[in-house]
């Protein structure tokens, strides 16, 4: 069953990403999704200064090259 979800929220995440194609920011929700992550570690991330991201008013958004290339580090990891 846990290989069922991994490919789920595989799938997911790659949905999320193709959405982000022309985008310059994603928002916290969505790299909590590619990053298969939780919004609020995400959220402690940013305030940590460990994910760069813009404030727009109250929302938080993280440019999305820097999206792509911690979920291109996230999947080598773990092919490993």
């Amino acid at each position: 069953m846990a290989d069922q979800e991994q490919r789920h929220a595989s799938k997911q995440a790659r949905e999320v990403l193709a959405d982000l194609e022309g985008k310059l920011f994603a928002t916290v929700p969505e790299v909590a999704v590619i990053l298969r992550s939780d919004v609020r570690s995400i959220r402690r991330a940013i305030a940590a200064g460990e994910i760069p991201a813009q404030p727009v008013g109250p929302r938080k958004l993280v440019p999305v090259p820097w999206v792509r290339q911690a979920a291109r580090l996230e999947t080598s990891e773990a092919g490993r």
